[in-house]
């Protein structure tokens, strides 16, 4: 006898529900708890502006990866799946489709979520589903969050055109001759600025409308961890930047983050960690584009589901990944890469020099890293209290002749989780 089967994950929470029987198991990728002792640093904060000039232009064209998952699928009858769904989807079309193959729950899951690890576009397509054990063959049937009705058939095409133009004002908004590490940090920058964490979603475990997708995180400027690296994966392929969604758990509860690719390497990135919604006074970078064996300190990466056994999924209370790489880039970390280093405390040239440039910018924060080998926080009390820190800053004013004046008297925020001073920069 065939058995209907309902596949749900409604923020992430998974059951099965056969005819006779129902399993039941919570899968919550994004809870997302974090302490904002351990994510504290330095950005800009300029609001978006639209610009009908093309945001690459003047960059080389060159082809984005964007099919990923679609090549690493445990097999080619699920390769066949994914094109079916990519033919339902775009319509948000409900009607049953045939897989001439008998598939389990685990391998659907994997074509969809594949699908949906490709088009963060695609954001009206969800990840519950039915379908129907024929045995040799299986029935399934896609849900979708918006989908045409008889009250109004034209919902869909509208939140297209509403998304599309949303996201077109975003990168036509995005810097001009730009690489591609500064057009990241700027997707970066924009979500943390324009998207808030849904904390009642996250804890309800409910997703009611557009949380866990790009739509949620652009146009309605509200999201959970996925809404995040779906809209940043998105705004990132659109900038010609390679870029994925991971899932996995951070600090224990499941979550979701990105990975990027720039000059050939793998970074990790968590955009939803970076953004404090407004609990500090200055912006941070501690989860922008670091190796996998520093991010790992805090973050999971699930296996990936052609490593997996039936049984193993079925007993597991997170999601999988298709493809997620190892992350071994190093040069892009954020604090290494655009801030300066302290080596020594009494070579300030350097140091100085990039407070000049700051001032002459009207930075509002200035942030520096005290390398490793140093003892961070006998460093940063000599830096701080013992005057080398107002030596710098006067220093800098002697150079921009007073033009402008910055406070010698400057407030400090030190991060020994990351090993960096942050400057709020005053002027007169």
């Amino acid at each position: 006898m065939d058995n209907l089967k309902f596949i749900k994950h409604n923020n992430r929470i998974k059951f099965t529900l056969t005819v006779v029987s129902v399993l039941l198991s919570a899968i919550t990728l994004c809870s997302c708890n974090f302490s904002l002792d351990s994510i504290l640093g330095n950005k800009p904060t300029e609001p978006v502006q639209t610009t009908t000039e093309f945001a690459t232009e003047s960059k080389p064209k060159r082809e984005v990866k964007t099919s990923y998952s679609y090549d690493n699928l445990s097999s080619d009858k699920l390769k066949e799946l994914y094109m079916k769904i990519d033919e339902y989807a775009e319509n948000a079309d409900t009607s049953e489709f045939v897989i001439d193959a008998p598939l389990n729950e685990m391998q659907l899951i994997e074509a969809i979520e594949a699908y949906k690890d490709d088009h963060p576009e695609v954001f009206w397509l969800k990840s519950d589903f039915e379908y129907i054990d024929n045995d040799d063959s299986t029935s399934l049937f896609l849900s979708y969050s918006v989908q045409p009705d008889n009250s109004d058939p034209d919902r869909l095409k509208k939140a297209k055109e509403k998304f599309n133009k949303m996201v077109d004002k975003i990168i036509d908004a995005a810097p001009k001759n730009a690489t591609d590490y500064e057009l990241e940090l700027y997707v970066n920058d924009y979500l943390v600025e324009n998207c808030v964490y849904d904390k009642e979603t996250a804890e309800t475990e409910g997703i009611a409308g557009h949380e866990n997708d790009a739509y949620g995180a652009l146009v309605e400027k509200k999201a959970v961890c996925e809404g995040y690296s779906r809209a940043f994966q998105l705004l990132c392929n659109r900038l010609g930047i390679d870029c994925i969604s991971v899932s996995g758990t951070a600090d224990g509860e499941p979550h979701g983050w990105n990975n990027v690719k720039l000059d050939g390497e793998w970074y990790e990135v968590d955009v939803t960690w970076n953004d404090t919604d407004g609990d500090t006074e200055f912006p941070v970078y501690d989860y922008f584009n670091l190796p996998s064996d520093k991010f790992s300190e805090s973050h999971y990466t699930s296996p990936l589901y052609s490593e997996l056994s039936l049984s193993e999924y079925e007993n597991t209370d997170y999601y999988f990944n298709v493809f997620a790489p190892k992350c071994t880039g190093t040069k892009y970390y954020y604090y290494s890469y655009s801030c300066v280093t302290v080596y020594d405390i009494n070579d300030s040239e350097e140091i100085t020099n990039a407070i000049v440039q700051a001032a002459k910018d009207g930075e509002k924060y200035f942030d520096f890293v005290i390398d490793e080998r140093l003892d961070f926080n006998t460093t940063a009390d000599e830096i701080i209290y013992n005057g080398y820190l107002a030596e710098w800053i006067a220093n800098a004013n002697l150079a921009n002749r007073y033009n402008p004046t910055l406070n010698e008297e400057a407030r400090v925020y030190s991060s020994e989780a990351v090993n960096v001073i942050t400057v709020f920069l005053e002027y007169y």
